[in-house]
């Protein structure tokens, strides 16, 4: 490594102050059957490594003095026109500005683009998977790879749009800075067309988590849900009991409304976020990677039934879906500190630094004590991830420029996020930073949330909020239409061989 690599990375290291963490996605810290490893990622080397030690030098070892002569790198991904909750912060920044993220992100780049003699670029559109597909199908050649949520990403992957990222030999797809939980999970046939892990955050922001409000427990004299978590008790009949204790009529009219306090504000997009939380899933994958329904049992009725009983309750929950205003009277009333829970993304951590509410952040809640872990999921539009589109002239440049913008991400970007902006800047205690561990490793990925076959996913969501309809039902009247699209879909992807 030159003289000028070593003391940058010094430098960084120096900056951050803090030890390097495993990718969000790295299941070495989780618990249970998930575990696996994945199969069909690539582990051949982009070049020798002049060094095995698992730091921020050794990865810069790997690729320093690489000369990919100044070729613009470019990266695709969303701007604020769509919903500027959900821009991407994490490809691309003009400078340092004081900024934990933006300026670990403007130092990732600069090493790599010195070291791999590259440019990096950032092209944001309102919606990168519409852009991405007008520019594959004309077959020009505007970038070199694109993020966006999972879900639109899934609707290109059988039309033919994306590269299988297993057959891109420079993408060690089975290190640890690669999310090994999506990879298991969202593979095909043992191909993957998007991944994520250190090389982003956005991804972060896009797993759901449970905040709630410790004035309003000690208040009401309430468990410490903290050592619930950690003692594996923290059930779903805890959170719906809590939610009826803390419901209450601020202004006396006699009856529950949008102004009064509540137990907990969701919307009907969490009704399957609880029932996953149960380890349940739309799909599972057979022995030769192929999925199939695996959503009804005896199990999956029962919790989706306790699901909706609670989240119908309006003497515990308020749906925002049923409210004028939707997310955003939810979001400022947990904020104005009118409520003990809301289930939603991560990135409400950031936004609630600037209210007074005093908050703590645990996991979603399991079914039962019995049950082996927690289970987190996404957002199935705002987890987003990365895909390589089928135009790409160069796979092998492509592969190697993401692995190294991965693994440094592991060393800068990661530490940064986990560390310094959520524990040391946006969370308020140190149980709540415990409580990442809870939620980013033992996150869960599901084939049947993402592709909406048959539109059982969508329709598992309205149970939540429908008084009258059950699980057993739903699924009777969709599972006909998901086993087609099921078989539709893996004749189409067996077309593109």
């Amino acid at each position: 490594m030159n003289k000028k690599m070593r003391l940058l990375a010094a430098w960084m290291c120096t900056l951050l102050v803090i030890p390097a963490i495993a990718a969000c996605g790295d299941t070495s810290a989780a618990v249970g059957e998930d575990t696996a490893p994945v199969s069909g990622g690539n582990t051949a080397a982009m070049t020798d490594a002049v060094s095995a030690e698992p730091t921020l030098e050794g990865a810069i070892a790997k690729f320093d003095g690489t000369d990919y002569g100044a070729y613009n790198f470019r990266v695709m991904d969303r701007s604020d026109e769509a919903d500027p909750n959900w821009v991407t912060i994490d490809v691309w920044s003009e400078g340092e500005s004081g900024d934990t993220i933006n300026d670990a992100v403007y130092q990732r780049n600069r090493t790599l683009e010195e070291g791999m003699n590259i440019i990096i670029s950032e092209n944001k559109v309102k919606a990168p998977w519409e852009s991405a597909k007008t520019a594959i199908m004309a077959g020009t050649d505007e970038f070199d790879v694109f993020t966006d949520g999972l879900s639109m990403l899934a609707t290109m992957a059988v039309e033919g749009y994306l590269t299988d990222l297993n057959t891109v030999d420079t993408l060690k797809l089975a290190e640890s800075w690669w999310d090994q939980d999506l990879s298991r999970d969202l593979s095909i046939a043992n191909r993957l067309f998007f991944c994520t892990g250190d090389i982003s955050i956005m991804d972060n922001y896009g797993t759901w988590c449970i905040m709630f409000n410790k004035d309003l427990v000690e208040q009401f004299d309430l468990d410490n849900i903290y050592e619930h978590v950690k003692a594996g008790t923290w059930t779903l009949d805890q959170m719906y009991s809590m939610s009826k204790a803390v419901t209450k009529d601020l202004d006396g009219n006699g009856s529950q409304t949008r102004e009064d306090q509540w137990g907990f504000l969701t919307e009907a997009y969490n009704g399957y976020g609880l029932w996953a939380a149960g380890g349940q899933k739309i799909t599972g994958k057979d022995k030769d990677d192929m999925p199939s329904l695996s959503a009804y049992s005896d199990k999956s009725v029962t919790i989706m039934g306790k699901v909706g009983e609670f989240t119908q309750d309006k003497a515990a929950t308020l749906i925002a879906d049923q409210v004028e205003g939707g997310c955003g009277f939810t979001n400022e009333h947990f904020g104005e500190g009118k409520a003990l829970f809301i289930y939603g993304g991560m990135w409400l951590i950031t936004k609630y630094r600037g209210y007074d509410v005093n908050f703590g952040v645990v996991p979603a809640p399991k079914f039962d004590a019995s049950q082996d872990r927690y289970y987190n999921t996404h957002s199935n539009g705002n987890c987003t991830a990365y895909s390589i589109p089928t135009t790409s002239t160069d796979l092998v440049r492509t592969g190697a420029i993401m692995e190294a913008m991965a693994e440094v991400s592991k060393y800068i970007l990661t530490p940064a996020y986990t560390e310094v902006a959520l524990k040391g800047k946006y969370i308020r205690d140190e149980e709540s930073a415990e409580m990442l561990d809870y939620i980013l490793f033992q996150r869960t990925y599901d084939l049947g949330m993402i592709f909406n076959w048959g539109n059982m996913f969508g329709n598992i969501t309205a149970i939540s909020i429908n008084a009258g309809t059950d699980f057993a039902s739903t699924y009777a009247k969709d599972e006909k239409a998901a086993i087609a699209d099921i078989e539709k879909f893996i004749s189409a992807l067996d077309s593109l061989e």
